[in-house]
């Protein structure tokens, strides 16, 4: 920061910088503004609406934070025990109490132990939380001590959002309390239709709710009560057919909003524009993503019979909804959509494998342009996908990539890679918004220095990832890949690594190359014999203060590269 800047920025009154403030995150307050000169420092310790998130953050960072921070100065905190910061939680709670946050008003807990969480719950009583989020790994159970414990802090009547996602036999036997405040919801499993029921019933103020499904077999039923307040329902991977689907709905005839990503089972156009009119009135937003794998061949006149019916004046003139159809060929797919497309996971496939037919004629740029605005994880064969002629041709005529905010890249490889490979990559993608990056290598890359270098080449584009993954899916008995060749794909300025490994020497070998990472998750291969858990601690004990956690095919590492240095 200039000399000049920081003259005039010191003149501010502090109303004033603690305005600007808000508008910062808590790295750049804590790690640079706090440090700029004594006025200051003395405001950044005094300022009180810190939203403290710790979810990747690097272990020297997080003691620094643990030593200057008053928990009286946190209004949000986000705690992680994922691949990234594996025994944070634990840590954390070495220093602190969560009854010391006492301004605490939103609380994440990512990848969270049924200990850490039954300590946690317990002391979420003293507090006036507004908001909510509890995410388990999905391998691991909690208790009905740790479930009882959550269903009484959603008692809480300052309680507003509630977030969960936790073991899918457990959500089945979590009791809801009579009253709950809670006006927004997200459920990342399956529910009974009578828990959906009674969280409707209980939940008199919620207006929206996010799940994944709704488990109902009694089709016969005679609709009575009706619930009014919900106005925005997602089914993220919906399993009922229509029919049911229709009876569903008809429970909230207030939705203003609606999402449906699911089966073929509800390709059925004439009925949706039945059930949006009679059962939905209120409906000013509908955005849905069919799938079907039936095998079956399509030409151009089948997908247009399948997007004739959303050519009416309800759908273009009355609601203006775009919605467009693709026939994939190999593997044989049915995508029937609306239009940006509203699923934030996407697997790309190139034109010359597809045939696809909207129910507009010309789409503007805008539309054109917003089409895949919500995709942020994207997943696509490198070889397959750009090594095409009719790929490299439209490209070419595209003033912008297809694929605009996409954070996580998963690429497929296959094959040995063509020679220009990475400036059609970038041509598809904003390659400068991937923060983690993610390869599976499927091919063996012995003695092939030239696809190794395109890989790197294409890496290097990719500057701002600090995530990256590589997974070789090659059994060590057909395959010459040493951990050496793969490392040798891996960028120098990454933070976060994830790898598959073979045995104890070979996590040796990456720990030795990459001093300088954040965290560091092994997977062992699937035809290799798992190391013990006592020869595996004895390995990572000789290692300066890092925190690590295991399970059945994978050890994850939170290190401190201070200590190395």
């Amino acid at each position: 920061m200039s000399t000049t800047i920081v003259s005039y920025l010191d003149t501010l009154p502090v109303e004033l910088l603690n305005h600007i403030l808000n508008f910062l995150d808590t790295n750049t307050i804590l790690l640079s503004f706090r440090y700029v000169c004594k006025r200051f420092y003395i405001i950044a310790n005094a300022y009180n609406q810190y939203k403290l998130n710790l979810n990747s953050c690097r272990k020297n960072n997080f003691y620094h934070f643990c030593r200057i921070i008053n928990p009286l100065n946190i209004i949000s905190l986000i705690l992680s025990d994922d691949d990234k910061t594996p025994g944070q939680i634990s840590l954390f709670l070495s220093f602190f109490n969560l009854k010391q946050f006492i301004y605490l008003h939103s609380l994440t807990l990512l990848e969270i132990d049924d200990k850490n969480l039954n300590i946690i719950l317990k002391d979420l009583s003293h507090l006036l939380l507004k908001s909510l989020t509890i995410k388990s790994r999905t391998s691991l159970t909690l208790t009905d001590q740790t479930l009882s414990c959550l269903s009484t802090i959603l008692e809480q009547t300052n309680l507003k959002e509630f977030t969960l996602s936790i073991w899918c036999f457990e959500i089945y036997d979590f009791i809801w309390p009579n009253q709950c405040q809670i006006e927004y919801l997200q459920i990342s499993n399956r529910i009974t239709f009578e828990q959906y029921c009674t969280i409707l019933e209980r939940c008199l103020f919620l207006q929206t709710l996010i799940i994944k499904d709704v488990l109902w077999n009694d089709t016969d039923m005679v609709i009575s009560t009706y619930y009014r307040q919900l106005k925005s329902l997602t089914l993220e991977d919906n399993r009922m057919d229509i029919y049911k689907l229709e009876q569903f709905l008809s429970l909230t005839p207030s939705l203003i909003y609606l999402k449906v990503i699911g089966m073929a089972y509800l390709i059925d156009s004439y009925r949706w524009e039945k059930i949006l009119r009679i059962k939905l009135p209120n409906l000013n937003k509908f955005e849905f993503f069919f799938l079907s794998w039936k095998n079956v061949n399509y030409n151009f006149s089948d997908i247009e019979a399948l997007i004739q019916p959303f050519q009416t004046a309800f759908w273009l003139e009355n609601k203006q909804w775009l919605v467009n159809c693709d026939y994939i060929i190999n593997p044989t797919e049915v995508m029937l959509y609306s239009i940006p497309i509203c699923k934030s996971y996407f697997q790309y496939h190139n034109q010359s494998n597809k045939i696809s037919c909207s129910n507009f004629t010309n789409m503007n740029n805008k539309n054109n342009e917003m089409m895949m605005d919500n995709v942020s994880q994207l997943r696509l064969n490198l070889v397959k996908t750009i090594y095409h002629e009719n790929f490299l041709r439209k490209t070419e005529l595209s003033p912008y990539p297809l694929f605009r905010n996409v954070t996580e890249l998963t690429l497929d490889l296959d094959y040995k890679c063509p020679s220009y490979l990475s400036q059609p990559l970038s041509s598809l993608i904003n390659l400068s918004h991937i923060t983690q990056l993610s390869l599976n290598l499927n091919y063996d890359l012995a003695f092939d220095l030239h696809t190794t270098t395109n890989l790197i080449n294409i890496f290097k584009q990719t500057s701002n990832i600090h995530t990256f993954e590589i997974c070789n899916n090659l059994s060590s008995i057909n395959s010459n890949t040493k951990i050496e060749d793969i490392c040798l794909l891996i960028p120098k300025y990454i933070e976060h690594l994830k790898i598959t490994v073979k045995n104890v020497n070979e996590m040796k070998i990456v720990f030795d190359r990459f001093q300088y990472l954040s965290s560091i998750t092994f997977r062992f291969s699937f035809d290799t014999l798992i190391p013990s858990s006592k020869v595996i601690e004895s390995f990572l004990n000789i290692k300066s203060d890092l925190t690590y956690k295991k399970d059945d095919c994978s050890v994850r590492v939170w290190l401190n590269e201070f200590m190395k240095n």
